[in-house]
């Protein structure tokens, strides 16, 4: 029988469960701040202690590790709607199986005996050096195979983008585009990209008013009015951009915040008239 120092217990499933939280924000695009973070982790820390408790059979087994998961994500991230926290809770089991298949495998190349997983729960006996480091590269991973993930999966690249604003709305046909990366600078929303003569009908009066002033001093008194920098093969600048009453990809409504920045005309050309980031697919 081997000894369990609940301190160890607390700080290994704190730091894993932040992490963990940190890369479901991170595959979603979801935004979070680091005290829902920390929220979040300390939650699953807490929940680490069933541990303790009599080894569990398969089903209450099974069914304690998904209460816990459960309250995890929306200690980290709140009620959301019911599709929404659907997704998170998904990929947040994903993460997990991920990050503990590998924590498992990278410990098992080390010390076996300090590794004990009872009731769902993992507990390493290892210093805060080794901990960190073995977590940053459960991190790195699951990032990197994210990103290549989308880069190969390119078989749907074009959708129908729909974008409503009070009582007008632009449908058109899309590019899926992985290289976008543009975010909006404060909220780090991803950035939908549509031509200025098509998104006329849900431009929003304070853009129009922003551009029809020249005198600095009537800019500066519009202060509504968001920019998106960008950097293209024939130079940079700065796009602005709005909030849309609702989003809809391909029918359905989009659960992540996005922002719809207006390019000139010549900047999209081909078969499809908007650049949507594949980020909020």
């Amino acid at each position: 029988m081997q000894t369990i120092y609940i301190d160890v217990l607390l700080c290994v499933n704190l730091v894993i469960n932040y992490l963990l939280l940190s890369a479901v924000g991170f595959y979603t695009q979801t935004k979070i701040t680091v005290l829902r973070l920390l929220l979040g982790a300390g939650v699953g820390a807490i929940c680490s202690l069933t541990i303790l408790l009599p080894k569990l059979s398969f089903l209450p087994d099974s069914a304690l590790k998904l209460a816990v998961g459960a309250a995890t994500v929306i200690s980290a991230y709140g009620l959301k709607p019911r599709k929404t926290l659907v997704r998170l809770y998904a990929v947040f089991l994903t993460a997990t199986f991920f990050f503990c298949g590998i924590m498992i495998a990278l410990w098992y190349l080390f010390t076996p005996k300090d590794l004990i997983i009872k009731n769902s729960v993992i507990y390493l006996n290892i210093s805060p050096v080794k901990l960190i480091l073995c977590s940053l590269i459960c991190y790195i991973l699951f990032k990197l195979i994210h990103r290549l993930a989308g880069k190969i999966n390119t078989k749907d690249t074009v959708c129908i983008l729909t974008v409503k604003q009070d009582h007008s709305a632009v449908r058109v046909k899309a590019l899926i585009d992985t290289g976008n990366s543009l975010k909006e600078p404060f909220s780090q929303s991803p950035v939908i990209i549509i031509p200025r003569s098509i998104a006329v009908p849900v431009t929003p009066k304070a853009i129009e008013d922003y551009e029809c002033v020249t005198t600095l001093k009537y800019r500066e008194s519009i202060n509504n009015v968001r920019f998106v920098p960008f950097t293209s093969v024939g130079g940079k600048g700065i796009m602005p951009c709005f909030t849309a009453s609702e989003i809809l990809i391909n029918d359905r409504p989009c659960d992540i915040s996005a922002y719809i920045a207006l390019c000139d005309d010549e900047y999209i050309s081909g078969d499809y008239q908007a650049i949507v980031p594949s980020d909020i697919i």
